[in-house]
């Protein structure tokens, strides 16, 4: 957990910075199409960002989205060879005409600022509206998102980088994978805030989620984010 200071916002202290550049990074893998889709992510889930992805989430903070991709871009590059082109995993437009904004998409476009790649949020939609992955079981999630996602015909030939902000089960970025694959184009790799581990994902410990930050006064601003972002760490 970050300290009582931290209200929100694209900014934390030196000492809040410290304790995220401490925090272990890793990647893991994903099973796709007969492929191991290499999978990056900033932290277990139920560390120090964990909270901040829920302000981003629920309370509108677009600084602390900023402040999460930024803490991602900060890792290295996760391709090899050419770049790919950035997509975040979006929201129907039904959520996200209630919410007023995809978190995922904020995250991605800072990581994607930081990696020097371009991004293409219009390239994926996502056009069968779902129950909330965070209430459904682990079986029933892959069930729940069959089919949800449609690519753009611009994908074909592209390669890509998909972007979310929790991975549990890897079911969602699975069924983002199967509809640009059926668009003619080709994940190399994902990234995401906080990945589940599967101990905890057995023991169901993920499943409580955290008391979203309070809102702060800089809630819904789209005011261009700080120069100075104490999270941007090299490793």
């Amino acid at each position: 957990m970050l300290c009582a200071a931290y209200a929100g916002g694209s900014e934390i202290c030196q000492a809040c910075a410290q304790q995220v550049k401490s925090t272990p990074w890793g990647v893991s893998s994903l099973g796709f199409s007969g492929r191991r889709i290499p999978v990056l992510w900033r932290e277990h889930y139920g560390g120090p960002l964990t909270p901040i992805i829920y302000g981003a989430k629920y309370r509108g903070d677009w600084g602390q989205a900023r402040l999460l991709g930024a803490c991602l871009g900060a890792l290295p590059k996760p391709w090899l060879g050419n770049p790919p082109v950035v997509i975040p995993v979006p929201l129907t437009n039904k959520r996200l005409g209630a919410r007023g904004y995809n978190q995922s998409q904020m995250i991605a476009a800072e990581a994607a600022r930081h990696w020097g790649l371009a991004l293409k949020p219009r390239w994926l939609k996502k056009t069968k509206h779902t129950r909330r992955q965070a209430t459904l079981s682990l079986p029933q999630r892959g069930q729940n998102l069959c089919e949800s996602f449609q690519a753009h015909a611009n994908l074909a030939g592209q390669r890509v980088l998909l972007i979310d902000d929790i991975m549990t089960t890897g079911a969602t970025l699975r069924e983002a994978m199967r509809a640009i694959d059926k668009a003619g184009g080709t994940v190399i790799s994902a990234a995401v805030i906080a990945h589940v581990p599967k101990d905890q994902r057995k023991n169901n410990s993920f499943q409580r989620p955290f008391k979203p930050l309070r809102a702060s006064s800089k809630s819904f601003n789209t005011t261009p984010a700080p120069k100075h972002r104490p999270c941007s760490m090299s490793f």
